[in-house]
């Protein structure tokens, strides 16, 4: 042992190894400094964004709002305005969703598209509930009040599309960019092609009143309470009409004329209830008939009609009206034209009764088309022919008023 250690090269062995061990053991302590520098340095940027997030929180008073920015720009080394260096302190903000569809319900686009939310914020604290029930207060407009419902954000802060269940952000609802391929998106804009647009003030009950989206803030008032021109869109000078009332088409600025509805809805009520008194005896005619009486109408309550016949001159025109059996015209001295002899129902039902009188005459018609009249029989306190008109060629209308319509 002792002339092994006398031996030079057993030394410098050992003093090769000793160097390798402290060379080791020096870069396990430098690896240890630089994970736990590393690890204070997220604990630090963790900290800073709990504190942005205390400083987006709407209900955190002004003075620690004021505080907690000047110490985030202290150590970040930035000033208030200078933005801030990711690789120093990361900024991950989170957005308020209460406040966010307040901003939504609130806004009004007119033609500008607004920043979308690409993707849903989660926040389990706050309250789904809460939320629906503050959305709700706010009308989305151009919906039936029926269905308004369909409207509200689900738990994710999204909308649904009513027929392809597309899911989108809420906030795209009526942004004037059409979202959804079944156009349900934009009721209250003209931004998609097959929209309906539901007027707000509805007349009790009558049927919905709705106009095609491609009218909405097209300087045309539709609705009586002016909702469809809520963009106050007025027309160029050569597109206006000398005499609004002349046409019956009122045209931007708007004003609500509910009222005049409300009241001929009212004028119409009390006819309505007349008449029904009347209706007794068109019901009473048609009681003599047998399985023939469903051909004028229910319960035969038409019957009465098809053994009279109607005469008016209306535009120079001499009209002889039968209904069930024929219509004729006659322009002064010329032949009489036949405009149809054969019936049939179009609606019977929901308080609309229109009868089809086909197999009028054909000269000179085009593509050999035989004349045709569509009677529409509405409410009134007696038998009378109040409109007949040719809308289309060889195809005509007749107003015609009658208590068994009621």
């Amino acid at each position: 042992m002792k002339k092994l250690l006398r031996k030079r090269g057993i030394w410098k062995l050992f003093i090769l190894l000793g160097c390798v061990a402290i060379v080791y053991f020096s870069f396990q302590i430098l690896s240890i400094r630089v994970l736990s520098t590393h690890h204070r340095k997220e604990r630090e940027s963790a900290h800073h964004n709990t504190e942005v997030d205390l400083e987006t929180d709407s209900k955190l008073p002004e003075k620690k709002k004021y505080l907690l920015d000047q110490n985030i720009h202290a150590r970040s080394g930035k000033l208030p305005h200078e933005p801030s260096d990711s690789k120093k302190l990361r900024f991950t903000p989170k957005v308020n969703r209460a406040s966010k569809l307040r901003q939504v319900s609130q806004k009004v686009p007119i033609g500008k598209f607004q920043a979308r939310v690409e993707e849903p914020v989660e926040d389990p604290q706050v309250d789904v509930e809460q939320i629906k029930a503050k959305w709700s207060l706010h009308w989305t407009r151009g919906v039936q009040d029926i269905h308004q419902s369909l409207y509200l954000p689900d738990r994710e802060g999204l909308f649904t599309c009513l027929k392809t269940k597309k899911r989108l952000p809420a906030s795209q609802i009526n942004d004037d960019y059409c979202d959804c391929p079944d156009s349900s998106d934009e009721p209250g804009t003209s931004a998609c092609p097959n929209g309906r647009f539901y007027c707000r003030f509805q007349l009790p009950g009558s049927p919905a009143q709705s106009i095609p989206s491609s009218r909405v803030n097209d300087g045309i008032c539709d609705c009586c309470d002016t909702s469809d021109e809520w963009a106050n869109v007025t027309l160029d000078n050569d597109l206006k009409l000398p005499d609004s009332k002349t046409y019956a088409v009122y045209q931007a600025p708007c004003h609500n004329h509910c009222d005049l509805l409300l009241k001929k809805k009212g004028a119409q009520d009390k006819v309505q209830a007349l008449g029904a008194r009347l209706k007794h005896k068109y019901l009473q005619a048609a009681g003599q008939l047998g399985k023939e009486r469903e051909t004028y109408g229910a319960n035969g309550v038409f019957y009465l009609l098809s053994q009279g016949c109607a005469n008016v001159v209306m535009s120079g025109y001499k009209y002889n009206i039968c209904p069930f059996k024929k219509i004729t015209q006659q322009h002064g001295s010329e032949p009489t034209v036949n405009l149809g002899e054969k019936p049939s129902w179009i609606q019977v039902h929901s308080g609309i009764y229109q009868l089809l009188m086909s197999d009028g005459a054909g000269f000179p018609c085009p593509n050999g088309l035989k004349r045709s009249t569509v009677i529409t029989f509405q409410c009134g306190l007696q038998d009378q022919v109040t409109s007949v008109q040719e809308n289309e060629r060889c195809k005509y209308e007749v107003i015609y008023l009658t208590p068994a319509a009621c």
